[in-house]
């Protein structure tokens, strides 16, 4: 075989084993982060609505997801929030939390890093 014939076979074949990797790397990182951002964008969009009718400051509000949904901090107290349709039962973790903090069993705890 030609060795120019050869210089070329060998960089077609770079060109497609580039464009392959290229493919691959994006099927398998870039669709699920793709698809992960779009079920947090729906959840936003949900607790979007739900905060419409929200009866407090929803800017003083900190999403955490479990196990509640988040901490509402007010100028004289702060809350510890479950958002929740009539159909959603509290798990025992969620009733655990609740009677800690209706006992006063919460606390202010600092840790500092390096």
């Amino acid at each position: 075989m030609d060795p120019l014939m050869t210089l070329w076979v060998l960089i077609i074949g770079i060109i497609i084993g580039v464009l392959l990797g290229v493919w691959i790397s994006y099927r398998t990182t870039v669709t699920p982060l793709q698809e992960r951002m779009q079920t947090i964008t729906n959840q936003k969009q949900q607790y979007q609505e739900t905060m419409k009718y929200y009866p407090y400051d929803p800017d003083n509000f900190r999403f955490i997801g479990s196990p509640i949904n988040g901490i509402q901090f007010e100028e004289d107290s702060i809350l510890f929030v479950r958002l929740y349709t009539d159909s959603t039962p509290r798990t025992k973790e969620q009733d655990h939390i609740k009677t800690l903090v209706e006992q006063g069993n919460v606390r202010w705890f600092e840790f500092m890093t390096k």
